[in-house]
């Protein structure tokens, strides 16, 4: 998918355990984060303690990630249109996340997409060393799961037709 035609995403695989490991450091900041100061709830103790158990038993610990940048090296409108640029790249990275997604679990792997690493997004691109002019979109998580959980109820789509 490619909004516009831009092509503006840049994927990066990563697959080094040292890598690895500071991607996790950032998703548990960056959940303790959204637990802490984003929501508009505040988590009560258990919450907090639950997600901390989780970290500690491999929550999120998968043998490669692909994180999703919008790559702004090639910009592909005119600059008063900026915001459309950047809205239809983050909705084309996101897509073609989403279809890897769907390709993984064709071949037998499980993903998660991860979101929180973003409220520390210029912590992260330095400590992988990420591109610069690039902005985070999105991450996958993945691997062969080891269980498949059963499926959360979801709130029932709503489509209106007009």
């Amino acid at each position: 998918p490619s909004a516009g035609g831009g092509e503006q995403w840049r994927f990066i695989s990563v697959t080094s355990r040292e890598n690895r490991e500071k991607i996790l450091s950032f998703i548990k900041k960056g959940q303790m984060t959204y637990l802490s100061r984003v929501l508009r709830r505040t988590p009560d103790k258990n919450e907090i303690s639950k997600w901390e158990e989780m970290f500690a038993k491999g929550i999120y610990d998968a043998p490669a990630y692909i994180i999703g940048l919008l790559d702004y090296s090639t910009r592909t409108l005119n600059d008063e249109y900026m915001e459309y640029e950047r809205m239809w790249g983050i909705e084309s990275v996101a897509l073609a996340l989403g279809n890897m997604m769907l390709l993984a679990w064709s071949k037998g792997y499980g993903t998660v997409y991860i979101a929180v690493p973003q409220f520390h997004e210029e912590e992260l691109k330095a400590a992988l060393g990420l591109p610069g002019r690039t902005e985070y979109v999105g991450m996958l998580a993945l691997g062969k799961p080891d269980e498949m959980p059963e499926l959360k109820p979801r709130k029932p789509l709503n489509i209106t037709k007009i």
